[in-house]
């Protein structure tokens, strides 16, 4: 009795831990064993991910590359409408986000963010002629864009609320975008005054159209940073990606690749900020 007794109890407790394996299984030896890692981003920013000649390609395409390459396996980038890229992660529709995500505060709270690799502060990109705005307060009154569910429209909501919080006049139209590329079109043709971005993503299209626009900070105080979004319970995927950032600054190549899309490096923390935006 005694033995069929320790033999049963063996057996549930071989049968638990194996269960209990493989629902801790890491979403690591998933996407070794798929053979692919799946990364979705929206295709329409310069220059962390964008089309040319038919392919994807940018600083966040580099970079996926370079984990993919480590593990073996092939990149699959799946492109998706920005406002939607948060749920679908979360759905399990791909295994990380890596295309200029901004980590904030509310993000941080549904998922968990590598170490930053570029900066992500927000600024005001205005048109070079308008005279009218010098200073980030100058554009009380005007009319405003930014994109959809983005940082840049988080943070000017929180502006205009400043700015009448002050006696200031709110913005006298304020547009949201599906893309930020369909917000430049109108901020070139008048149709808008202002667009919020970050500085990195408008670095690069200022210098592709040299005399065109001009930036002004001071929308936003606290700096920002972009980094790659992972689901709660992918602590194992999370700690691999930033193993590799860390090497990616040890060696340099980070520098490289910032260098080759932006043209200049940025200073970015090892951890991920304790005060977020």
């Amino acid at each position: 009795m005694r033995m069929r007794g320790w033999f049963k109890f063996t057996v549930q407790a071989t049968a638990m831990a194996a269960m209990l394996s493989g629902a801790h299984a890491g979403a690591l030896d998933d996407i070794k064993k798929r053979g692919e890692m799946v990364i979705g981003m929206e295709v329409a920013y310069v220059p962390y991910e964008f089309f040319k000649d038919g392919q994807i390609i940018g600083y966040d395409v580099d970079i996926a590359n370079k984990f993919c390459e480590k593990l073996g396996v092939k990149a699959k980038l799946v492109d998706t409408e920005w406002n939607g890229i948060l749920p679908a992660l979360l759905a399990k529709k791909f295994d990380t986000i890596l295309s200029g995500m901004t980590i904030t505060k509310e993000r941080a709270e549904k998922l968990n963010f590598s170490m930053p690799y570029a900066e992500a502060t927000n600024v005001i990109l205005i048109r070079d002629s308008d005279a009218s705005i010098k200073a980030a307060e100058d554009i009380a009154g005007k009319r405003v864009g930014a994109q959809l569910s983005s940082a840049g429209d988080k943070v000017a909501k929180q502006f205009e609320e400043a700015l009448k919080s002050k006696g200031k006049p709110g913005y006298s139209d304020y547009k949201l975008y599906d893309h930020y590329p369909e917000a430049y079109v109108d901020l070139t043709n008048n149709r808008i005054d202002a667009v919020v971005n970050s500085l990195s993503t408008l670095a690069v299209m200022m210098k592709e159209q040299p005399g065109k626009y001009r930036t002004v900070g001071g929308i936003q105080d606290l700096k920002a940073y972009f980094g790659m979004a992972f689901r709660k319970e992918d602590t194992d995927f999370l700690q691999f990606v930033n193993e590799q950032f860390a090497e990616l600054k040890k060696s340099g190549e980070l520098a490289k690749l910032q260098i080759k899309w932006f043209g200049s490096t940025m200073e970015t923390p090892d951890q991920v900020p304790a005060n977020l935006p």
